[in-house]
């Protein structure tokens, strides 16, 4: 049964871009829409002009779901720039991070909106993911994180802290820390992290999965290795010891699994991150 909307209203933000797969979209979008606790608003940011097939797709659901909204960016802008303009276009103070591709266990929503009821010290709020390939037929790694506060932030220094598809946060926090940097990399979300560990704010982690995400084939592929990807995470990591997160030990751990995840060859990043996961 689902309920219509939270009394602790809160919107989805969901950016797509042309890449995106039109059925993996729609998949996301209709696991949003069948949550047994209903999002008050749900807002699709178009990250520049979409394919014919995905905004088909999107048309469809519009007629589907009154509270879904969809901001058109006209040209693309990256993810973190999209999730800011979402953010900044979003209705209520409660934001749910969704990835275009990526699934929502049906009680998603519930789980995490009555752990923010009991806990109204929180400021973000992320949960476990189970990784499957892409075509959600073979289960990968589950990836778990630790649960109370003073856990995460000593994670944090060494690991990203927080799957960052399955995150609520505010959005008075998110506009007092600056929102997100766009380092042109992958991991633009662990600096935000960090922002919020090291300001004060209160942060937790569901412990079971409540996203199914999709870890592709390109995942361990050419598209994120090389020169340019290392040097954009290098400024990141830079920012992690200002905001006084990381030591210089630590520094320099970030510094070496990342040259050796952008130069390696695709099978032996495919084999740490297969040890880091048996270690999670």
């Amino acid at each position: 049964m689902n309920k219509n909307n939270s009394d602790i209203p809160f919107s989805v933000i969901m950016p797509v871009y042309e890449g995106d797969v039109p059925s993996h979209f729609s998949d996301a979008i209709e696991s949003v829409n069948t949550q047994t606790l209903k999002a008050n608003e749900v807002i699709i940011i178009k990250d520049g002009p979409l394919s014919s097939e995905l905004n088909s797709v999107l048309n469809v659901w519009k007629d589907r779901m009154p509270e879904l909204n969809v901001l058109a960016l006209p040209m693309n802008v990256g993810l973190s720039s999209a999730l800011n303009a979402g953010i900044d276009a979003a209705k209520h103070e409660w934001l749910a991070r969704m990835d275009a591709d990526d699934i929502c266990r049906k009680d998603r929503f519930e789980k995490q909106i009555a752990l923010i009821k009991a806990n109204p010290e929180l400021s973000i709020l992320g949960s476990w993911i189970t990784e499957f390939d892409e075509n959600m037929a073979k289960e990968i790694a589950v990836r778990k994180l630790p649960e109370m506060h003073n856990e995460i932030l000593k994670y944090a220094q060494w690991r990203c802290p927080f799957n960052h598809m399955t995150v609520m946060y505010k959005k008075s926090a998110l506009q007092k820390l600056g929102m997100y940097k766009n380092y042109g990399a992958v991991g633009d979300d662990y600096e935000l992290w960090a922002r919020f560990l090291m300001n004060g704010y209160k942060s937790a982690n569901i412990q079971e999965t409540l996203v199914d995400a999709r870890t592709g084939v390109d995942f361990f592929g050419s598209r994120r290795r090389g020169l340019k990807y290392f040097k954009n995470e290098v400024r990141e990591i830079n920012d992690l010891y200002k905001l006084g997160l990381i030591n210089p030990i630590q520094y320099s751990f970030h510094f070496s699994v990342k040259a050796i995840v952008r130069f390696s060859p695709p099978f032996v990043v495919k084999l740490i991150y297969k040890g880091i996961r048996k270690t999670s």
